[in-house]
């Protein structure tokens, strides 16, 4: 972090304004390496370690996240080709950060503006934001030591974006920074995971000014149409038989997938690990692969089909082992934007992305 950046954070618990109080490493262009923090009025302290300043000293309310980032990726970027400007198919973009652009109109809303984060993890959707949108400055948060996995990407493959990134370690329910600091807020994929996803939501959209804009994606639940007959809302399937027999083959993969996901929960991160390893080797790849065969296989364990084993690998982690990962409606979360003063300019077409501009009195 930056001398320019202690402005922007406050104290967590007591909202007091922060002031450096010492700086014992520097880098050549100033950057504050290691120091502390400390509250104005109050006097609380908090620490700068490796540029990044931190107010938890606990990773977890979902204990894998910090295993995924420091033990399996360790600052590699596995499973998000996007920030891998030497992978072989070239720096893709991400399915999930292009769903909730909107075509590009939300994105055009974050040029010159104040950008936050929430969850960036090893800086997947970051980086898109800093190399596309134009932002002044991104702030990058999250509980986990992910924060110190994307500053390491970030030096080696991103150094123009420094000065522009501002990385930090905290709560989404213990944010430190004032209510309404931010132009722009969003957290793609993440807030499902917290295991409060209303009130990690609610503490989201306080941060956004008056006239900023949110942009939110969690996981959506699955919708079951009682009946489905106009020609223009039906899923095209061979037949009747051959679409039962499918959505059969979908619920017992879904059921599979429930229990190993509470085997996982009840296993320690090393058990989960040696297990999801297993599934994710070449041999199981193939099997998923081959006809007929891989009926049965998708019901034991559905493995992510992609040639790279630490794709696999890595996904297969984040899909199994996460202690939390509701899934919602939308009328569960509308309310939540309402009471938050958000008008929603658009949903995204994986269903629970909103995407809105905070506009006090939009719905008296």
């Amino acid at each position: 972090m930056y001398d320019e950046d202690v402005a922007l954070l406050r104290c967590p618990e007591t909202m007091d304004p922060l002031a450096l109080a010492e700086a014992t490493l520097r880098d050549e262009d100033g950057e504050i390496l290691t120091g502390t923090l400390k509250g104005v009025t109050q006097g609380k302290t908090y620490p700068i370690e490796n540029g990044i300043p931190r107010f938890t000293e606990k990773t977890g309310y979902n204990r894998t996240w910090d295993f995924k980032w420091t033990r399996i990726d360790r600052g590699r970027g596995l499973n998000y080709r996007m920030i891998d400007p030497d992978h072989p198919s070239g720096m893709q973009d991400d399915n999930i950060y292009d769903r909730n652009a909107y075509d590009g109109r939300a994105l055009k809303h974050m040029r010159d503006r104040l950008v936050l984060d929430i969850g960036c993890g090893v800086g997947q959707y970051a980086i898109r934001t800093l190399r596309d949108s134009g932002a002044r400055k991104v702030v990058g948060m999250d509980l986990t030591r992910g924060v110190d996995m994307f500053r390491k990407i970030m030096l080696e493959r991103f150094p123009q974006f420094k000065r522009r990134l501002l990385l930090v370690q905290a709560s989404v329910f213990a944010v430190p920074f004032a209510p309404e600091t931010f132009d722009y807020v969003y957290s793609l994929g993440v807030l499902h995971h917290t295991g409060e996803t209303r009130d990690a939501i609610r503490n989201a959209c306080r941060l956004v000014k008056e006239g900023g804009e949110v942009n939110i994606w969690v996981y959506a639940a699955a919708l079951r149409p009682f009946e489905v007959n106009e020609a223009s809302h039906k899923v095209p399937q061979a037949n009747w038989l051959a679409r039962n027999i499918k959505q059969a083959g979908k619920e017992l993969q879904l059921l599979s997938m429930k229990a190993w996901m509470g085997v996982f929960r009840r296993l320690s991160n090393e058990q989960s690990f040696a297990i999801v390893q297993m599934f994710s080797s070449g041999l199981w790849y193939r099997l998923s692969r081959l006809p007929v065969i891989n009926a049965p296989a998708k019901i034991i364990f559905s493995t992510v089909l992609d040639d790279e084993r630490d794709w696999r690998l890595i996904n297969n982690w984040d899909g199994y082992c996460n202690m939390y990962a509701e899934s919602w409606s939308e009328h569960e979360l509308f309310p939540v934007f309402r009471d938050a003063g958000i008008a929603i300019k658009g949903i995204s077409d994986w269903r629970t992305g909103f995407w809105g501009r905070k506009t006090s009195g939009y719905y008296d």
